[in-house]
């Protein structure tokens, strides 16, 4: 609900786009969750985020146009 109503907020703001700059390749919900709602990698920083069980993993940055 949080990720439609920000959607929302910034469509009616006028914004023409939106980036999340984190979102930890290894959390596969999180990606599926951001996919669902139309967001879409547009590309990944590697071992950028310490994960204690898998280590160094990559952080994906995600973009959905307005």
């Amino acid at each position: 609900a949080l990720g439609e109503h920000v959607i929302e907020w910034c469509r009616e703001a006028g914004f023409r786009g939106i980036r999340f700059n984190a979102v930890v390749e290894t959390n596969e919900a999180a990606v599926r969750l951001w996919k669902s709602l139309g967001f879409e990698i547009v590309g990944t920083v590697p071992e950028a985020f310490d994960h204690v069980d898998h280590g160094p993993v990559g952080l994906h940055v995600m973009y959905r146009r307005l």
